[in-house]
């Protein structure tokens, strides 16, 4: 298992030029929708709509939930939000309309923007966040020096020290559990709070966003009756996880999800993804259907 040790080391300078790995699961059965218009709940139980590097739009059952939507940095690897789609949300237009909850999986600069998030928690008073402590401290620490109020209750820190226990809240129609997994490129970024979140929606529906999450097994086998404890629908690892063989077997015998849609892609797919046979999403608007 610390075989992937030097594999985690050069993970940890991936952001400046691009991260690596996949690995042979069973190809994802879910069309991908390549349409401008998105996919309508009348006729499906929900769906997933891809925004850039890892945010993501989920609805079910007119729940809306947002990962990572707000940030700046692409080191120029990375797909930024289009500024159409990231105005759409800033103005609420439909789909992107009475999001419930906001979910931030660390708080590096290509997931987390402590000014827009605020800007838009200010607005949308019904948006809830969750998001580490250490996001949730930035996020304060900013409200502070501008002197703005957003209601403590709103902002939902998950307070996870390394090999914790997982965290799990009820929050309206959701119930969210959180494990924090070291940040790739273990053991030089264990400083940074990267969450795992599986959230179930509406008791239906259950999705899992890993963020940056570190491909050793090692991180996650000591939660393996947590994870296979409840089945997740579609699993959003970062992308390397998609052509190693820790990361397969992590998402196949550990995590055990349904389906893994990778993230995180850079602009420029690599070519070990492009011919790995797994599904990933690196254009933004693509979608699908959550059955």
């Amino acid at each position: 298992m610390r075989k992937s040790m030097l594999l985690s080391v050069i993970l940890c300078f991936l952001p400046l030029f691009g991260h690596g790995h996949n690995y042979a699961q069973t190809p994802i059965d879910t069309k991908i929708n390549t349409d401008t218009q998105p996919f309508s709940t009348k006729d499906h139980n929900g769906y997933v709509t891809y925004l850039g590097n890892e945010a993501l739009f989920i609805e079910v059952d007119n729940e809306k939930l947002l990962f990572d939507p707000f940030f700046h940095d692409n080191f120029g690897i990375y797909q930024l939000v289009p500024s159409e789609i990231k105005t759409n949300i800033m103005q609420g237009v439909a789909p992107y309309n009475d999001i419930d909850t906001i979910f931030i999986s660390h708080a590096h600069s290509d997931h987390f923007a402590v000014d827009e998030l605020i800007t838009y928690l200010t607005q949308f008073r019904q948006t809830n966040l969750v998001a580490s402590k250490q996001a949730i401290d930035k996020v304060k620490a900013e409200l502070a020096r501008q002197k703005n109020v957003i209601k403590d209750e709103r902002l939902i820190a998950v307070d996870l020290a390394f090999g914790a226990k997982p965290w799990q809240y009820t929050l309206g129609k959701l119930t969210i559990d959180a494990v924090r997994i070291p940040h790739a490129g273990w053991p030089s970024r264990a400083d940074v709070e990267n969450l795992v979140f599986r959230v179930t929606i509406n008791n239906s529906h259950t999705v899992m966003h890993m963020g940056d999450a570190d491909p050793d097994d090692e991180h996650y086998l000591p939660y393996q009756q947590f994870w296979q404890k409840k089945v997740t629908d579609i699993n959003f690892p970062p992308y390397w996880f998609l052509y190693s063989a820790q990361g397969q077997n992590i998402l196949d015998n550990i995590i055990a999800a349904k389906q893994n849609m990778g993230i995180h892609v850079p602009m420029n797919v690599p070519k070990l993804l492009q011919k790995s046979g797994r599904g990933y999403f690196s254009k933004p608007q693509q979608q699908l259907h959550l059955q």
